[in-house]
């Protein structure tokens, strides 16, 4: 079965392209977490890798990362 299967053909493909991260209009990157922008997440900061708390910022994949292991791993942020 389709994992649309629930949805009419006609609504399938605008529900797809609305869904999608790729799309311009939805593209953000949020905290894991809490589920909303940088300027918005009121977790506590800290690295994931090395629990540092010292120039922490949200990265592309949702988690949050110190400078140094952001240039370790090739991290980027959201900006």
């Amino acid at each position: 079965m389709h994992y649309l299967g629930d949805l009419p053909a006609s609504a399938a493909a605008p529900y797809t392209e609305l869904m999608s991260t790729s799309h311009p209009t939805t593209s953000r990157i949020l905290c894991a977490q809490c589920e909303q922008t940088e300027s918005r997440c009121m977790c506590e900061k800290y690295c994931i890798l090395c629990q540092s708390q010292i120039g922490v910022r949200l990265c592309t994949d949702g988690l949050m990362y110190c400078e140094p292991c952001r240039q370790a791993c090739d991290y980027k942020t959201v900006d």
